[in-house]
């Protein structure tokens, strides 16, 4: 069997691959899911961060398509994911769907750092509402002081920064 996913019916299996299998969860997610919550971010955010309207395009087509190599993978936790073991998945995920990468080249930093930022976002969101249980909770601050890291680091101004911070306590608050 190949590695690579080439036809409908593997990516149609997205819909089968849990997320949280270390965090206890009142409901489960699948990728198919996170996916969409992403890409719902990323349109709903990106205009804060000015991308051209082809490098928006882009954005929220990564969004649909980042978590696709879990067909193959499963979800990689996130506590989990040591520098060797990025670089051991990203080795992988080239073999599984080679599109991906394809467009991943294609973004600038402001692309990759919104569709990162909403991804770690989403998650964040998700656990707020689903997350059970202590150990869920400290995976949650983590990701949350991971993606206000990112933030800070990205090539977005304070002022973006800060607008992305506002929608994603708004969408938190309202969740």
């Amino acid at each position: 069997m190949s590695l690579e996913i080439t036809t409908t019916a593997e990516f149609l299996r997205s819909s089968h691959i849990s997320r949280w299998g270390i965090v206890q969860v009142a409901k489960p997610q699948n990728i198919a899911e996170h996916m969409y919550r992403v890409w719902l971010l990323v349109r709903d955010w990106g205009p804060i961060v000015q991308l051209s309207p082809d490098q928006q395009f882009l954005a929220e087509q990564l969004a649909l398509m980042h978590d696709l190599p879990e067909i193959r993978t499963g979800d990689a936790p996130t506590p989990h994911k040591t520098p060797e073991l990025k670089e051991h998945l990203a080795q992988i995920e080239q073999k599984i769907y080679p599109g991906l990468r394809a467009l991943e080249d294609q973004a600038d930093k402001a692309t990759a750092a919104l569709v990162k930022h909403c991804d770690t976002a989403e998650s964040v969101l998700s656990l707020e509402v689903n997350g059970l249980g202590t150990h869920a909770q400290q995976v949650k601050q983590l990701l949350r002081r991971q993606m206000l890291d990112r933030l800070a680091l990205s090539p977005f101004t304070s002022e973006q920064q800060s607008k992305l911070i506002d929608k994603f306590q708004t969408t938190l608050h309202a969740t």
